[in-house]
């Protein structure tokens, strides 16, 4: 018995498993404002991106690896024709703990590149095991002690008293793995853990003493190289001596990033220096060589067009162009977008010199302030996507809300689709709609919706004032029943008061026609608040701790959306939150926990299964009806200011009538009736008479939409879907 009920269970996930199945697609066509296609447009942004460069797909041609901090992602590109294709399919085979920075090195010399990344105790290290003929593998290396018990998993050194400790960094701070001496292992340069801002030199010693590289046998050598010591941004003691007295600081207070290069083709190595308070770059030219160097003076870098950020830029030295000779790029080496720096343009966040000398002797010169970035829908972080169409052609058009800074008014992009329904292509018509420039709003997040129960779809929106600091929720109505009319309209405000990192979805939670909100709290809970029905637009707290989704400190700020993904005729929630995990929870109106929600949803074609994966941190999604099948697409936003799309992978092309579906038929004058309708329509009710009783509303594709039928005489009444340009029509009784 108790067999016979396991098997159930686990053909009954399977199959629920299957109904929620995803592909990441990238098929849809994206044009800039100048009509140009952007080849990476659904390759969901970038912002601190730490860059590193090795084969994934064994073509024997180096790819690119990314490690943006700001999502705590890895991603992927393949070089296809001496351009850069977005393949997320390679990122599901590195170690999901790869956290603060990633370098990418060939540590033991056979010729596949291996990992270094952060952790809580210094430095993981795996080494790259992949077969001739299977997918990218790792192992994590561990290091013997010289203590009886199990070998660390975080990389040891030899310290100055001669005991094997860690290799500790602040998580901030980004080495320098380099062969600094020139014998064929690699050696690390890092940054004073405690004391003052000196940099370590951590020899290898496994060529000397095994004769191979594979062993990373370390010691620490000197704690202050080149007796050099930063004092503050840009200032910085020489030849072992202290800091002005009151101008430097006594201890490593702030995040450095560091790069050991020759600059100037000396043969011998520099650095390329940062910290988390400075906007430039600054090289320390050496004087002598790298086993006794000298170092007298700092200057900002490059000389000509200097990196200059609004704070904290990091250095990585890759051949990004296929040329052969290795660039200069530099992004900000930030996790967070901090009160600092929320002026900070992140659309334009990756730096590129072109170096038009040789590896070993570099000259550089700026090309580019948004590499890969202006291939991308970017509009910098938290991009917020929401569909609808809003010039009523039929097809569904993409606006996306930028959260923007305190400083600078939020705005709202308009893709406009410019293709068909069956066949989308977007093309950037406006990068202010709605005008919310002129506004005092910013950490903007929109969606639309009936938020008034007026049968036209709402403009919703939260949003932050920086005159009083206060977020709330606010919506602006529509004067049309089918396109976006907001002409003479005036903001309304709600009653409802959130922290500005906090997310609000609109949906009918008790599916009484009235739409309800489902705020995911900054602790990590899911509210329900219900929607009081009254004259006055008005929320009241019906459940803390909605479907038990309590405080949780893995799983804060909560954002979703609604829709009947399977076509079932049920409506399922799509939650969201920092991780950047699509959750499904099917259903929901009838579910009593989310402790059954689907987070395997995305399949990739290489380990031909489908896996969880990070959509780039604090993510925002929104459903559609996009590729004119009978299963919407999920679209997600995410805090690097990219999109995905996640096209439903067993969704049919929809038939050319529309399958619709209205109940309760009869149904009692002044109540509700709902409609289920498997793409996006118009709908209009005439008397049998042909008499118009109410004008056209929009319903999106797919999903179950609740009307309150008006008072009218008992009888036979049409309605008359509109939809692609063809009309079809339905009876409903009332009595």
């Amino acid at each position: 018995m108790l067999r016979s009920l396991w098997f159930f269970l686990l053909f009954l996930s399977i199959g629920l498993q299957a109904q929620f199945s995803y592909v990441m697609d990238q098929s849809i066509p994206v044009k800039d404002e100048q009509g140009d296609e952007l080849s990476l447009a659904w390759a969901g942004g970038l912002n601190a991106a730490h860059y590193n460069t090795m084969d994934l797909n064994g073509d024997n041609v180096d790819d690119l690896v990314l490690f943006d901090r700001m999502a705590d992602k890895v991603l992927t590109f393949i070089r296809v024709e001496n351009n850069y294709q977005y393949a997320p399919e390679f990122e599901d085979f590195f170690p999901e703990d790869i956290t603060n920075w990633l370098l990418i090195r060939d540590f033991n010399c056979d010729g596949k590149k291996d990992i270094f990344t952060g952790d809580i105790f210094g430095i993981n290290v795996y080494t790259n095991v992949t077969s001739a003929d299977g997918p990218l593998a790792w192992q994590q290396f561990t290091f013997y002690s010289g203590f009886p018990g199990p070998k660390s998993g975080a990389l040891l050194t030899t310290g100055l008293s001669g005991n094997k400790i860690n290799l500790q960094l602040q998580f901030d701070d980004l080495p320098s793995i380099t062969d600094a001496d020139g014998d064929g292992d690699l050696d690390i340069f890092n940054l004073r853990f405690v004391g003052e801002g000196s940099i370590e030199f951590h020899q290898n010693f496994s060529k000397e003493r095994y004769g191979t590289c594979d062993s990373l046998d370390f010691e620490k050598v000197t704690q202050k190289w080149a007796g050099l010591a930063e004092c503050e941004c840009g200032e910085f003691a020489f030849n072992n001596e202290p800091c002005a007295p009151g101008g430097g600081r006594a201890k490593h207070a702030a995040g450095k990033s560091l790069l050991m290069m020759d600059v100037n083709g000396d043969q011998s190595l520099d650095i390329l220096f940062s910290e988390a308070d400075c906007t430039n770059l600054y090289a320390l030219l050496n004087e002598a060589t790298t086993a006794n160097p000298t170092i007298n003076s700092a200057s900002v870098f490059p000389t000509v067009s200097p990196v200059d950020f609004l704070i904290f830029p990091a250095a990585f030295y890759e051949d990004v162009d296929f040329d052969g000779r290795r660039d200069l790029i530099s992004t900000p080496n930030i996790f967070s977008k901090t009160p600092e720096i929320l002026n900070a343009n992140l659309s334009r966040s990756n730096w590129v010199y072109k170096n038009s000398g040789t590896d070993e002797a570099p000259v550089f010169s700026f090309t580019t302030d948004s590499f890969l970035q202006d291939k991308m829908i970017d509009v910098g972080d938290n991009a917020v996507p929401a569909f609808n169409d809003f010039d009523g052609d039929g097809d569904q058009d993409l606006f996306v809300s930028q959260n923007n800074s305190p400083n600078a008014s939020a705005t709202v992009r308009l893709y406009e689709n410019t293709g068909t329904a069956a066949n989308p292509e977007f093309s950037l018509t406006e990068n202010d709609a709605f005008g919310f420039s002129a506004s005092t709003l910013y950490n903007l997040k929109i969606q639309f919706a009936d938020l008034n129960r007026d049968a036209k779809i709402d403009l919703v929106f939260t949003a932050s004032d920086f005159l009083t600091g206060q977020t709330k929720l606010y919506y602006l109505p529509n004067k049309s029943n089918s396109t976006l009319d907001f002409s003479g309209q005036s903001v309304e405000q709600t009653n409802i008061f959130i922290v500005s990192s906090e997310n609000i979805t609109i949906v009918d939670v008790n599916n009484d026609g009235y739409q309800d909100l489902l705020i995911g709290k900054s602790n990590g809970a899911l509210q329900y608040w219900k929607n009081q029905q009254n004259s006055v637009l008005s929320f009241t707290l019906e459940d803390d701790s909605f479907l038990e989704i309590s405080a949780n400190i893995l799983r804060q700020n909560i954002s979703g959306t609604a829709d009947d993904l399977d076509m079932d005729g049920k409506i399922d929630l799509i939650l969201g939150d920092q991780r950047g995990m699509v959750n499904i929870v099917p259903d929901f109106r009838n579910a009593t926990t989310a402790n059954g929600e689907l987070t395997n949803v995305i399949f990739n074609s290489i380990a031909n299964d489908y896996k969880s994966k990070n959509l780039g941190g604090r993510i925002w999604p929104a459903t559609t009806n996009i590729f004119n099948t009978n299963k919407p697409s999920i679209v997600v936003g995410n805090t690097l200011g990219g999109i995905y799309i996640l096209r439903n992978d067993e969704g049919e092309s929809l038939p050319e009538h529309p399958s619709i579906t209205i109940y309760p038929n009869p149904v009692v004058r002044n109540e509700t009736f709902h409609i289920r309708i498997d793409r996006p329509a118009d709908v209009q009710i005439f008397s049998s008479l042909g008499q118009v009783i109410t004008a056209k509303a929009s319903i999106p594709g797919s999903g179950t939409h609740s009307f309150r039928m008006p008072s009218v005489a008992a009888g036979v009444y049409l309605l008359r879907f509109t939809t692609q340009g063809k009309f079809f029509t339905k009876r409903l009784v009332v009595y």
